[in-house]
């Protein structure tokens, strides 16, 4: 009995050895739930320029008239979109189109109005005219028809084409301008610039896209770690400011950490969570040697007042483990690490909480380690909770 009081005193100087977990089962595994990673989005851009050139006065601009139109060879219209708004790494899966008319005359013959696509962004609104203009290039990237007899009515002119989709691709990945031309072989339509007064009938250009966030890696050290210990003579006593951890299944010692999650940004999706702790020194007398990571619900627990009479409970099952073996009892520092999937939901759901915080309780099988603490001086061998995310 002394003896093993003496041993439990000095896990007061000593730290313990720990190790990679045995992979969850197949039970464990099918409880895990992440968010999807591959998000969809959608944004309406309305033109940052638009303005119509005509040969008839082909040094005139009218980049500031609330309306443009296309009239055979007598008029065509230019509009540049900013693409910049669109997160990196975008995927284009569908683009449209639209535009506003509100009055118009069919001529006769080929009526649609075609969109293509003019590689020079660099044209003003307020300076292009018909001598300046850049010229569009390429195939049509296709078209709308809309049928006036002179009489005013709103009809929305739509171009959904496929073929939108690798232009507005090829410029997302380039200078994030998209420059069109629109013209019509036969008819004459009018519409609302993007000077209307009425927001809703500006041209616009509506983009889908698919993506994958940017991942992110943070790694924290806990603001709190503490050990309970249950020996009769130590159920009260506090461990806060002590420089190792023992993890053993003496009495038992067991480790309390708590990490605050405030420095990843709100909303963020969690990847992947890694546990890890330097141990010391341990020993491995035979039997389960694995050290189990269990969930604290309760994150109000005190470093200095945390003691085996008031320790909170765990919540569920383990959330993986880690394995250190020690064939003796000699100083030799090794790192533990502890990165089941089964941490990311409990560590997303902390994430997404009022308080940001998570506590965890390190539980020892057979084997005995002890661990370096947030107290330890040097830096690399405190615990550490890396966590990978996006947003």
């Amino acid at each position: 009995m002394r003896c093993s009081r003496l041993l439990a005193a000095n896990t007061l100087l000593l730290l313990s050895a720990l190790g990679c977990g045995a992979p969850p089962s197949d039970e464990q595994q099918a409880s895990v739930s992440t968010r999807a990673s591959a998000l969809e989005g959608s944004v309406t851009l309305a033109p940052v320029a638009d303005t119509q050139v005509t040969p008839s006065s082909p040094s005139t601009n009218y980049g500031t008239s609330g309306a443009w139109e296309v009239n055979r060879g007598f008029s065509h219209v230019y509009l540049r979109f900013d693409l910049g708004g669109l997160p990196a790494g975008a995927t284009v899966t569908s683009v449209r189109l639209e535009a506003m008319a509100y009055m118009g005359f069919a001529y006769g013959g080929d009526g649609n109005v075609y969109t293509t696509f003019v590689p020079d962004d660099s044209w003003s609104e307020t300076a292009l005219t018909w001598n300046n203009k850049p010229p569009a290039t390429g195939d049509t990237l296709g078209e709308w028809f809309l049928w006036y007899n002179s009489t005013p009515e709103d009809k929305l002119g739509v171009n959904a084409s496929p073929a939108l989709v690798p232009v507005v691709q090829g410029e997302l990945s380039g200078d994030k301008l998209l420059s069109l031309r629109l013209h019509s072989p036969g008819y004459k339509t009018v519409y609302r610039s993007r000077e209307s007064s009425v927001v809703a009938q500006r041209p616009r250009l509506v983009i889908t896209y698919t993506y994958s966030p940017p991942e992110v890696v943070t790694t924290l050290e806990p603001e709190a770690d503490t050990y309970i210990s249950g020996h009769p003579w130590e159920h009260t006593a506090d461990y806060g400011s002590a420089e190792i951890l023992p993890g053993t299944f003496f009495w038992p010692e067991s480790p309390f950490l708590r990490f605050n999650l405030g420095a990843i940004p709100a909303g963020a999706l969690i990847k992947s969570v890694k546990l890890s702790a330097v141990s010391r020194q341990g020993t491995s007398p035979g039997g389960d040697g694995h050290v189990y990571t269990y969930l604290v619900p309760d994150n109000s627990w005190g470093e200095n007042t945390l003691n085996y009479t008031n320790a909170p409970p765990t919540s569920g099952a383990a959330l993986g483990s880690w394995f250190v073996w020690y064939p003796n009892f000699d100083p030799l520092d090794r790192l533990a690490v502890n990165d089941s999937p089964l941490l990311i939901p409990a560590v997303q759901d902390a994430s997404d909480a009022t308080d940001r915080r998570i506590s965890f309780r390190i539980v020892a099988g057979d084997y005995k380690g002890y661990y370096y603490s947030r107290e330890t001086a040097d830096p690399a061998r405190r615990p550490k909770l890396e966590i990978t995310y996006s947003y």
